[in-house]
């Protein structure tokens, strides 16, 4: 169970996040590759930009590196609502992407997923 936040409960709005709700899903997910597979990630991380930037859904999807100690590729996400993210894992560039990263990477991408609680208005613009 999710904890209360503060402050939500006085303002009108929800104390607990709810995931099925049709609020932006913000998702940010960590690859660390294998030692030598650095480009190869990259690559396939790269190739699965554009297509999902033009989802309907999607607001910002964003790649960055962490150079050292050891190359790290994360994603920052954002999608106008928890059906947005499950459409786009319904499609054939997110089936092509994965079936490229996973054997790539030291383990499982590390994704975690959020809602807003106090967001720049401009925050979700690319």
């Amino acid at each position: 169970m999710m904890p209360s936040f503060i402050g939500a409960a006085d303002e009108g709005r929800a104390s607990t996040p709810d995931a099925a709700s049709d609020a932006p899903v913000i998702i940010f997910a960590t690859f660390v590759p294998k030692p030598g597979h650095e480009y190869e990630v990259q690559r396939a991380l790269q190739a699965v930009l554009p297509p999902t930037r033009g989802e309907p859904g999607c607001l910002r999807f964003d790649l960055y590196a962490v150079p050292d100690p050891v190359t790290t590729f994360r994603l920052f996400e954002i999608f106008t609502s928890q059906q947005a993210v499950a459409a786009h894992r319904e499609t054939e560039h997110y089936r092509v992407y994965r079936a490229a990263v996973m054997p790539l990477l030291q383990a499982a991408p590390a994704v975690t997923m959020m809602v807003p609680l106090d967001v720049a208005a401009n925050a979700g613009t690319p």
